[in-house]
């Protein structure tokens, strides 16, 4: 196998990344959920102190903030995905575990909050995301299977009203206007409404 002149890895074998990289990392991105939350206009810089890490580090990290932004928005696709896998959505009728799933992203959402201020949040975001779409595409088609949803909506049109329904209640979260609980229980009774057999 060749290996790549410029960093003596053998070709097609990923870069691996130093752990004080990731650390660093993953403190900016914890760093900017709670000052963006808190203050949507925060600079870089800001972020930057409130982290504790020096400006040159954090543009190492991410040059631009749409960069930090679009990063702590993959990690709360990976924490919808492990909510989801938590939820045990392969249990029990299809209904109960759709209920599951929504009340599991929404507190996924409630933790990234930020990224209803920070991003135009569209609802067919959710499509693009196999690791969550795919797990709710499974679950409706199963409750289609089993009676317990409407036969007569294609899974594909069911998603993105749950989307965004989440999207909705993410932003009246960030807004202030609804708990946690009960943002869930409103995307999960308007959906429910609409497609339980």
């Amino acid at each position: 196998m060749a290996a790549d002149p410029d960093t003596k890895r053998p070709a097609g074998v990923p870069e691996r990344r130093r752990a004080d990289a990731v650390r660093n990392e993953q403190a900016i991105c914890d760093a900017a959920m709670r000052l963006l939350a808190s203050r949507p206009e925060a600079t870089m810089a800001e972020i930057a102190a409130a982290c504790g890490l020096g400006r040159a580090t954090l543009y190492r990290h991410f040059a631009t903030r749409d960069e930090l932004v679009a990063a702590i928005q993959r990690q709360a696709v990976d924490a919808g995905a492990a909510a989801l896998d938590a939820a045990e959505l392969d249990q029990g009728d299809a209904r109960d575990a759709l209920r599951r799933a929504i009340f599991a992203l929404v507190g996924v959402g409630d933790r990234y909050r930020l990224l209803a201020r920070q991003t135009a949040l569209d609802p067919r975001l959710l499509e693009h995301q196999p690791a969550v779409a795919g797990r709710l595409l499974a679950l409706i088609r199963r409750g289609q299977d089993s009676g317990d949803l409407r036969g007569d909506l294609p899974p594909e049109w069911i998603l993105p009203a749950l989307a965004g329904l989440l999207v909705l209640a993410l932003r009246s979260m960030a807004d202030a206007r609804f708990s946690n609980e009960l943002a869930a229980e409103r995307v999960a009774s308007t959906l429910l409404a609409g497609i339980a057999a």
